[in-house]
């Protein structure tokens, strides 16, 4: 079974999003923020992280940037309500 981290600051929104790729099949791990996220990525293992980029504590872009610096090469797909140019940017 495949197995994705879902890093979402809003609780009900990361519940929901849990449930609904659990019932498709997945094994979800969560986390409430960056920095969570950061240590579940390094005791997970997950096959694929899909992320919030507007969160307390360390966002999105600080997550990918601690997780490339140590290697981890971890597909991630951000979640986001930000449609600027350059935060699409930043993102790449």
């Amino acid at each position: 079974m495949e197995k994705i981290l879902l890093i979402e600051d809003n609780e009900a929104l990361r519940e929901n999003t849990a449930e609904i790729l659990e019932l498709s099949g997945y094994a979800v791990v969560t986390a409430e923020n960056g920095k969570v996220g950061v240590q579940k990525a390094f005791t997970e293992n997950p096959d694929i992280i899909i992320c919030d980029i507007m969160m307390p504590v360390l966002d999105g872009f600080g997550l990918l940037e601690q997780l490339r610096k140590k290697s981890i090469e971890t597909p991630l797909i951000f979640l986001t309500a930000k449609a600027q140019y350059n935060d699409l940017r930043t993102g790449m």
